[in-house]
């Protein structure tokens, strides 16, 4: 079976870029075992160890079994397998599963597998037999990756027994023009206050910042969700669809940095914690003292300000009086004080608290 759906495969004349860890790496054997395969395979990784695929992934970050690694290394392999091929049809995958093991670990067997193409996010999650040998789950995984693609490119496959949840998500135009660089926004608003974060997940904490800002402010503020950063690969489609809070005004944009943000969103108020706060204040931030010096001046001269909001920072409470930075950046900033806002709870809590 395997051989007759990579001949279709290459039949679409669409190139893949796979990236596996954890389990599903002996599908390479079937699609290596196929004379031509250089046709549809750009490229295959398997960043086994967790430093491995950390360093995919761009980030110094651990990263769990569970679908949003699956997502992330699937963005990571569309991006390379797009670098490389250009305007050509491309999709990357991601692969991270829990196979049987003899040592203790938190949470089930499994598999998450997703499929990144210019239009679509698809996601499958399966949970494995505990009861089967690894060998066995070892099949269900690779299984799971040619029904993924296959899915995805509308193929047809005969593997069935395979019991999984399948997420798919069809991206607006402006999503793909994000995700192409043909656009910086989803949307040409002007905005006099702005709370860039990533929202994964929005809690009461948001909330309450959200409803201080605009007592403040007197304009309700915009959620600013960059699909870029840093440090990580791009938001996929489901992870942008988790993010699109119906109550919320959500501008998704590609601005990696305040500096970019700046320049989306001229005179407007940033809304912003204590931590962040301090990362602009860095001048590893903007390669070096004289680069920042020039941003913090021209944060100035858009008429940008910064509205903060103290934060529990290993274990203390720091506001605007309990740290140090530069005059120029203190005089873009007002605060909004401990007495009237104080919630100790974060998104990277939460989910480091999840359960796999």
């Amino acid at each position: 079976m395997s051989t007759k759906l990579i001949q279709e495969m290459k039949e679409t004349k669409t190139l893949i870029v796979l990236s596996i860890t954890g389990g599903g790496a002996t599908v390479l054997k079937n699609f290596f075992s196929v004379s031509g395969v250089s046709q549809l395979v750009l490229e295959a990784i398997v960043p086994y160890h967790p430093k491995s695929l950390s360093k995919f992934l761009g980030s110094t970050q651990t990263y769990a079994c569970n679908s949003r690694t699956a997502r992330a290394m699937a963005m990571e392999s569309f991006k390379r397998a797009k670098d490389m091929a250009g305007s050509s049809s491309v999709i990357g995958l991601g692969c991270t599963a829990a196979l049987r093991t003899t040592r203790e670990r938190r949470g089930k067997d499994r598999c998450h597998v997703c499929v990144q193409s210019r239009a679509t996010s698809r996601t499958l999650d399966m949970k494995l037999d505990q009861s089967l040998t690894r060998a066995q789950q070892e099949n269900q995984c690779r299984q799971l990756i040619f029904v993924a693609i296959a899915n995805t490119l509308s193929l047809e496959t005969d593997y069935e027994g395979l019991s999984f949840k399948e997420t798919s998500v069809e991206a607006p135009s402006l999503w793909k023009d994000l995700l192409e660089g043909n656009t910086n926004k989803t949307n040409d608003k002007k905005y006099a206050a702005v709370f860039p974060g990533s929202f994964a997940p929005f809690h009461e904490g948001h909330e309450k910042i959200i409803l201080l800002a605009e007592r403040k402010l007197n304009v309700r503020p915009a959620l600013e969700i960059s699909v870029t950063n840093v440090d990580k690969p791009p938001l996929d489609f489901v992870s942008m669809e988790e993010r699109n809070i119906p109550t919320q005004d959500i501008v998704f944009t590609n601005a990696a940095t305040f500096e970019e943000k700046a320049d989306l969103f001229p005179s407007a108020t940033f809304i912003v914690g204590i931590d962040t706060l301090a990362r602009i204040d860095e001048a590893g931030y903007y390669n070096g003292k004289r680069n920042k010096s020039k941003i913090l001046e021209k944060f100035k001269t858009q008429n940008i300000r910064f509205l903060v909001f103290g934060r529990l920072v290993n274990g203390q409470f720091l506001t605007l009086s309990s740290i140090n930075i530069s005059a120029a950046l203190l005089d873009l900033c007002d605060e909004i004080p401990e007495s009237d806002f104080r919630v100790d709870i974060s998104s990277s809590e939460i989910r480091a608290s999840e359960k796999d």
